[in-house]
C-alpha cells in the first residue's frame, strides 16, 4: 500500500485545522478592538500562517508519490 501518508494526512489534517481555528479564535480575543492595523495585520497573518505546513505537507506526499 503505497498511499498510507495520503490516509495519515486525511485523518491529522481535521483535528490539525481545528487546533489552528480555535488558537486564531482565542487570539484574535485579544487581538481584535485594539486598532484598526493590527487587526488588519493580525488577519492577514493569521489567514496566510496555514500555507507554509500546507506547502510542507504537500511537498512530503509529492517527494515520497513516486
Amino acid at each position: 500500500m503505497k498511499r498510507w501518508r495520503h490516509l495519515l494526512i486525511a485523518i491529522a489534517a481535521v483535528p490539525a485545522i481545528a487546533l489552528y481555528a480555535v488558537i486564531c479564535m482565542f487570539l484574535a480575543d485579544y487581538m481584535t478592538g485594539l486598532h484598526w492595523l493590527l487587526d488588519s495585520l493580525f488577519y492577514l497573518i493569521a489567514g496566510l500562517a496555514w500555507l507554509y505546513p500546507a506547502g510542507f505537507v504537500v511537498s512530503w506526499l509529492a517527494r515520497h508519490e513516486a
